[in-house]
């Protein structure tokens, strides 16, 4: 009967130490997989935070950017605005010419005749600057300009002389006459001139002119259309 007791006394005691030691083999793991699962949640949070910070950083420095350039932006179209309202009438180029008139009349016997020398000068250029239109890029360093065509702007007489003249009490020469001839000829000189091409070359002249002032202005690059 004894060594029966013995017998069962020694199979519990090998039972509690083998469940005591499948629980010492579970706490480590508990430990370790809490550990872990801390440890991840750790570096989830970190990087989400690096994330958020990153975004917000980017965010600050785009609205800088884009208030600097907008800034800058207006601060040029407010300096070309005011230097080109400087010039209302931009003349780029003179032509001079010069001609002579004849005029007769005549009945009977009765003769008279004027012959009449004059200069004049006809001026070219833009009419109105503020229909110059323009655009600056973001960073403020290109500007292109587009200027509109230059047209006549004056056609005045310099200087007006009679050459030689003679007149008859039956059939005189009249100031008017005289007025009517030369504005005559100071149109046909003008048709002359613009079919060889002075309204192009004057654009040209215009434009070249503009570029190298905006240049001055601070601007790298000036397109001219």
């Amino acid at each position: 009967m004894k060594t029966e007791e013995k017998l069962k006394s020694n199979k519990k005691s090998v039972g509690k130490t083998v469940k005591e030691k499948s629980l010492n083999e579970k706490l480590p793991k508990e430990k370790t997989q809490k550990k872990g699962s801390k440890l991840l949640t750790k570096i989830v949070l970190r990087v989400v935070t690096i994330l958020v910070l990153s975004a917000i950083l980017c965010g600050a420095l785009f609205f800088c950017y884009k208030k600097l350039t907008t800034v800058k932006k207006e601060v040029n179209y407010a300096i070309i605005s005011k230097q080109l309202s400087y010039c209302q009438e931009f003349v780029s180029s003179k032509y001079r010419y010069s001609d002579i008139i004849s005029l007769k009349k005549s009945a009977g016997f009765a003769k008279s005749y004027s012959i009449i020398k004059y200069s004049g000068i006809i001026r070219v250029g833009i009419f109105d600057f503020t229909e110059i239109t323009y655009d600056v890029s973001l960073n403020g360093k290109k500007l292109v300009i587009h200027v509109p065509k230059t047209e006549i702007l004056g056609n005045e007489i310099t200087k007006q002389e009679v050459f030689d003249e003679k007149q008859s009490i039956f059939v005189p020469i009249t100031t008017q006459e005289i007025f009517d001839e030369i504005e005559l000829a100071k149109e046909e000189a003008v048709q002359e001139m613009i079919a060889e091409g002075i309204l192009e070359e004057s654009w040209e002249y215009a434009s070249q002119i503009i570029k190298q002032f905006m240049l001055s202005l601070g601007f790298e690059e000036v397109e001219v259309n």
